[in-house]
């Protein structure tokens, strides 16, 4: 979790938070990640998806999971 000042909006402070991905083949715990991956969305405004490689129907169905 990053904090700064919001470049655009003074007085108001930028949260980044970074968590781990979807289906970490280490943990094999699909709950865990559903819910750091709903708690994510929840504080967020705005999500980032990052991927690896390219965004396929299989990346799509693996975001429906948590909801």
């Amino acid at each position: 979790m990053w904090c700064v000042p919001h470049p655009q909006k003074a007085g108001t402070t930028l949260v980044l938070l970074d968590t781990e991905g979807l289906g970490d083949v280490i943990k094999g715990d699909n709950q865990n990640d559903c819910w750091i991956f709903a708690l994510a969305v929840l504080l967020s405004s705005t999500f980032v998806y990052n991927s690896m490689g390219p965004i396929n129907q299989q990346a799509l169905d693996q975001l429906q999971y948590p909801f």
